[in-house]
């Protein structure tokens, strides 16, 4: 492509968006935290974030043309945005985006996911100018320049940026028309660092058992007061049957009564 027909494709995109801009909303500047947003526009024609879930959350938008005319730059099926501690992900399905003057640029479902400061990107279907794009692992920060749009725009898929607050946020499909004069981005999800998990308590342990057997206690007979082993000087008198078997004749034990009367 000429040098002319260059300057002159560009001129004619940016007299089509001063003519046809859309007037949203500014986009307003994300807090340091976890955020996906499925559809953001910044340049001559201005499109808020979409659906924009900020901290922790869901949203979803269905069937969306914008403008809602017949000079559409944008169609998509579905926007969804998720957002939670330390991860964030955003879809959109079925993209028509068509710029002014630029080949008009489809994708059958994009995606952005960041999990704990780690970005991944999959973009399924991606046609220009009703071209083909075959895509295969895509590397962070991965350019395409299709012949159909040298000199005017150029596309970043995986697009990641570690920003200053330590967050890092991907954008799995970002158009870059006459060199920032408009860009796209299309599914973008921020994440920060998830917190450390906290540390389980410990087992206790079991009691140990003691290794030797406690010895049995003393016995009360040591003795001392009689039994029939006769170390304490026999049996007593008539406490067993005679030779023949019979009982004992009793033994008078001395004593004394106290008698009244």
């Amino acid at each position: 492509m000429s040098k002319k027909r260059t300057a002159a494709l560009g001129a004619g995109v940016l007299s089509a968006l001063v003519v046809g801009g859309i007037a949203f909303a500014p986009t307003a500047v994300a807090a340091p935290e976890d955020s996906a947003y499925a559809l953001a526009a910044d340049g001559l024609v201005n499109i808020t974030k979409v659906p924009h879930v900020v901290g922790e959350g869901k949203d979803h938008l269905v069937h969306t043309d914008l403008p809602s005319a017949a000079n559409r730059i944008l169609h998509a099926g579905v926007f969804n945005s998720a957002v939670e501690e330390g991860y964030a992900k955003a879809s959109t399905t079925d993209v028509e985006l068509g710029l002014p003057g630029v080949p008009a640029i489809a994708v059958g479902l994009v995606t952005a996911e960041c999990d704990d400061l780690t970005g991944s990107t999959s973009v399924a279907d991606l046609r220009i100018g009703g071209q083909e794009i075959a895509l295969d692992q895509i590397g962070p920060n991965t350019e395409i320049i299709p012949d159909a749009l040298q000199g005017i725009a150029r596309i970043t898929l995986n697009k990641q940026a570690a920003n200053d607050d330590g967050s890092l946020t991907v954008s799995a499909l970002s158009v870059d028309l006459l060199n920032g004069t408009q860009t796209v981005d299309l599914s973008t999800a921020t994440c920060t660092e998830k917190p450390e998990a906290p540390e389980e308590p410990e087992e206790p342990t079991a009691p140990q058992k003691p290794s030797e057997q406690p010895s049995a206690p003393p016995s009360d007979d040591d003795g001392d007061n009689g039994g029939d082993d006769g170390d304490d000087g026999g049996e007593l008198p008539g406490s067993t049957p005679d030779e023949r078997g019979k009982a004992p004749v009793p033994v008078p034990q001395p004593g004394h009564l106290d008698v009244t009367g």
